[in-house]
């Protein structure tokens, strides 16, 4: 299943692959953004991926992945990385102010 949105091709997979972990579900290499069918349907992780979206089209797509591939041996895909700041801080403060589900009574 895949969807457009604006100018994002986003593909629906049963799993982000290898080479990355089990703990990615979703990546973005623009113009595609890859999510796992988990998270398919998650705002906030939408707003997270867009946030790379944009990043790679202002630094155009292969000095983005080269350099975030680099400062990944020191940071991981952590909150720490450079790149994962912002769009872990706009995924965080989508997640602040969604409506929680009721509790189950």
């Amino acid at each position: 299943m895949f969807r457009i949105s604006g100018g994002r091709v986003e593909i629906r997979v049963a799993k982000i692959p290898l080479p990355f972990p089990p703990s990615v579900y979703a990546v973005t290499v623009c113009p595609f953004v890859f999510y796992a069918s988990r998270v398919w349907d998650d705002k906030c992780v939408q707003v997270h991926e867009r946030r790379h979206w944009i990043d790679q089209i202002k630094w155009l797509v292969v000095p983005w992945l080269i350099v975030y591939l680099l400062l990944s041996i020191k940071y991981g895909g952590s909150k720490e990385h450079p790149f994962e700041k912002k769009a872990y801080a706009e995924q965080d403060e989508c997640e602040a102010l969604s409506p929680k589900p009721a509790p189950n009574g």
